[in-house]
């Protein structure tokens, strides 16, 4: 696997943090110049009803054609998809920022990865909010994980 290659500066636990939240400090991060490793992708978590959330992403896999866009379906994928959407990937830098990020699902390392500030759900009682990983097996994903 790809991840012996791989020597991340910085190991981010994806497990109770909100998509949207961590991947906007991941973007950056890889902005900066770090090389960094996401783990647990499926544990990352969408805030909403479940309902809502699997509507809106059946409908971005319906608009692709054959030729694209293609919507992604593991939980790493939609991970990376999420930070492409926050870099300037069509110029070099956003390009080369990309490179510099690795999503796994689990835990390929021997170390734990740490938890970003103030991306993890503060209450999650009160939150309404679904896994990835369900969100993957609803859009027929082959569950490997």
């Amino acid at each position: 696997m790809n991840h012996r290659k791989f020597q991340p500066d910085r190991i981010i636990d994806a497990s109770g943090c909100v998509l949207g939240r961590v991947s906007s400090q991941i973007a950056q991060l890889s902005l900066e110049g770090n090389k960094v490793a996401i783990i647990n992708a499926e544990r990352a978590v969408i805030t909403g009803s479940e309902q809502d959330i699997l509507s809106r992403f059946q409908k971005r896999m319906e608009i692709g054609s054959d030729q694209g866009p293609y919507y992604p379906k593991r939980p790493d994928r939609i991970i990376k998809r999420a930070i492409r959407g926050m870099l300037p990937y069509k110029r070099k830098k956003g390009r080369d920022a990309l490179e510099r990020i690795r999503v796994y699902v689990g835990n390929p390392f021997e170390t734990e990865g740490e938890v970003l500030a103030n991306t993890s759900l503060e209450d999650p009682s009160q939150i309404r909010y679904v896994e990835l990983g369900l969100i993957s097996e609803k859009l027929g994903a082959k569950i490997t994980w």
